[in-house]
């Protein structure tokens, strides 16, 4: 072999070594940071909490094709496993893109609260879950989920498990607090009215507005119990006049920063051990 072939082996060598360290270095940092991003699927819910290579999806929007369009942007590409997701209730707005994530992505585990519809885009959730046999696992408070390095989530409500037969879905919406450091995010589904079923709520800093800004949520008497310095507005195009002027109202008189995704798009909180807290990036 020639001096000069040896030579450009040598730095070809160096470069992949240098180029394994840079990625190396990535991943440890990345492995570090925990990152809640509510994501922007019109007018449903997605919310993906991400800690290296593990996830936790709370909810899954109206579309496949919005959502794994979303979620794609904020997983590594070589990573093709959602370690929990979470349906927080069965209306087409937050199971419709499940159908496919469980088409392009491993699920680990999915969580429900039991709760069952007629529509066609549960039937359709159902069909996918069997052919994978993966069986939904019921959720009510007192549980809670652990991530790896740092952070926990906890159910609030309901408080036991629903019957597959449930009138109203809304009213049956899982809510969940995320704890992380300081930092306590509050996701409270479609959930009506929640003063009357949480009284005892404690405070968050951050929350996730119940049913995409309806007036029937988000009450003052709930957010002086909830006393949260900034919500976020998962919505988009609709003809229900979410957010309500109502609700927005209510918000600034208790001066807490509102953030949209329907505006904004994707908003994402980035969580450290060092910080001990989770602070707005985008």
């Amino acid at each position: 072999m020639s001096k000069q072939k040896i030579f450009l082996s040598f730095l070809a060598l160096v470069f992949l070594a240098a180029l394994l360290a840079v990625f190396l270095f990535w991943l440890e940092k990345y492995g570090q940071i925990t990152a809640v991003t509510f994501l922007s699927v019109g007018e449903g819910d997605a919310i993906l909490i991400s800690q290296g290579q593990s996830q936790i999806l709370i909810d899954g929007g109206r579309s496949g094709k919005e959502l794994l369009a979303h979620v794609g942007r904020h997983m590594p590409f070589w990573d093709r496993t959602v370690e929990i997701v979470i349906a927080t209730h069965p209306d087409a707005d937050h199971i419709g893109g499940f159908t496919g994530l469980l088409g392009a992505y491993r699920v680990e585990k999915f969580l429900s609260t039991g709760a069952q519809s007629k529509t066609e885009t549960f039937t359709l959730l159902q069909k996918a879950l069997a052919v994978r046999n993966l069986e939904p696992l019921k959720i009510f408070r007192g549980s809670s989920i652990k991530l790896p390095r740092g952070g926990e989530l906890a159910i609030e409500y309901p408080l036991t498990v629903l019957p597959a037969e449930a009138a109203e879905t809304n009213t049956g919406s899982i809510v969940l607090r995320f704890t992380y450091g300081a930092t306590r995010i509050l996701f409270t589904g479609d959930l009506p009215s929640e003063e009357t079923v949480l009284p005892e709520i404690q405070p968050a800093d951050i929350l996730k507005v119940a049913h995409h800004g309806s007036r029937y949520s988000t009450s003052a008497a709930f957010l002086d119990q909830l006393q949260p310095s900034e919500a976020i507005i998962s919505v988009g195009k609709n003809s229900y006049g979410h957010p309500s002027p109502d609700v927005l109202q209510r918000l600034q008189e208790h001066g807490t920063v509102i953030r949209r995704t329907d505006t904004e798009g994707d908003i994402q909180y980035r969580c450290t051990q060092e910080l001990s807290h989770c602070v707005f990036v985008y």
